[in-house]
C-alpha cells in the first residue's frame, strides 16, 4: 500500500493512539506509530505481520458508552473493551507503570477476579445473562503485555470476545501461560461478532485501549471493517 498524502505520526501506545483517533479535528488521516507504550498490543500485532512497516487497513470497534450518568456517547477503539478482570488489571497496571512492560505481569499477580452478572447479546440474538469475572472485547490478538486472543485478526471484518470466568489460581495460570508463550490454558468462552451489547449490573469500570471510564453501565459495539489506515515505524518483532 503507497504511502498516503495525508499523514499523522505518532509515538506511544494504544493509549496515544486511541486519543488521537477520537480527537475533534481528527479527519481520518492515515497514522505512522512508533511505539512506545507499556502494552502496544497492535504494534505487537502489526509486527507479526509478513508486511510489518507496510500501511495497511485494520478495523475499528465503535463503542457506544452508556455511563450512569449523563447522555450516551461514542468512541471508537483499536484495540480492548472490557468490564471486570481486565479493567481492574489496567487500573492496577496504571499505578505500577514505573514498571514498565512489566506492569501489566505484575497487575496480573495482584489482580482477584470478582463474579457479577454480565447481560451479553451478539449480532442481534438474544440477550442472556451470565455470571463472569470479566468480559474482554478485542480487535488484536494481544491485550496489555499478553497475548489474549490469538484467533484475532486486526482486519477479518470481525471482534473477538472473551466471557471470562476463572478464579485466581486459574486467571493467574493463563497469565503465566501466555507471559512465557506457552499458551497452554484460556480459562474463558471465545466469540466473535459484527456487533453487540454488553450490560453490567450496577455501574462500573470500563477499559478502552487501556485508558479508563468510570461508572459505565452498557456499552453499544460495532465493527468498523479496514476504518484506519496505519504502520508501525518500528519493525522489531515483539
Amino acid at each position: 500500500m503507497s504511502n498516503p498524502a495525508k499523514l499523522l505520526r505518532i509515538r506511544g501506545g494504544d493509549g496515544r493512539l486511541f486519543h488521537t483517533i477520537n480527537a475533534p479535528d481528527y479527519r481520518g488521516e492515515a497514522i505512522e506509530l512508533t511505539p512506545s507504550g507499556r502494552g502496544n498490543a497492535l504494534a505487537r500485532d502489526l509486527a507479526r505481520r509478513p508486511d510489518r512497516g507496510e500501511f495497511v487497513l485494520i478495523d475499528l470497534i465503535e463503542t457506544v458508552i452508556h455511563p450512569a450518568v449523563g447522555a450516551p456517547y461514542a468512541r471508537r477503539c483499536a484495540s480492548s473493551v472490557a468490564f471486570g478482570y481486565p479493567a481492574d488489571l489496567t487500573r492496577k497496571a496504571e499505578k505500577l507503570r514505573w514498571l514498565g512492560r512489566l506492569s501489566y505481569a505484575a497487575a496480573g499477580l495482584a489482580t482477584f477476579p470478582r463474579g457479577s452478572m454480565i447481560e451479553v447479546a451478539y449480532d442481534g440474538a438474544a440477550a442472556e445473562r451470565k455470571r463472569l469475572t470479566g468480559i474482554l472485547v478485542n480487535n488484536t490478538r494481544h491485550a496489555g503485555g499478553f497475548t489474549a486472543i490469538r484467533e484475532a485478526q486486526t482486519g477479518d471484518g470481525l471482534i473477538d470476545v472473551l466471557e471470562l470466568s476463572a478464579g485466581y489460581v486459574s486467571q493467574t495460570v493463563h497469565n503465566l501461560s501466555e507471559v512465557t508463550g506457552l499458551g497452554a490454558w484460556r480459562p474463558a468462552r471465545h466469540a466473535q461478532f459484527r456487533k453487540a451489547a454488553i450490560g453490567v449490573e450496577r455501574p462500573s469500570l470500563l477499559m478502552l485501549d487501556g485508558e479508563l471510564i468510570e461508572r459505565v453501565t452498557f456499552v453499544e459495539l460495532v465493527a468498523l471493517p479496514s476504518a484506519l489506515k496505519i504502520r508501525t515505524a518500528c519493525r522489531r518483532r515483539w
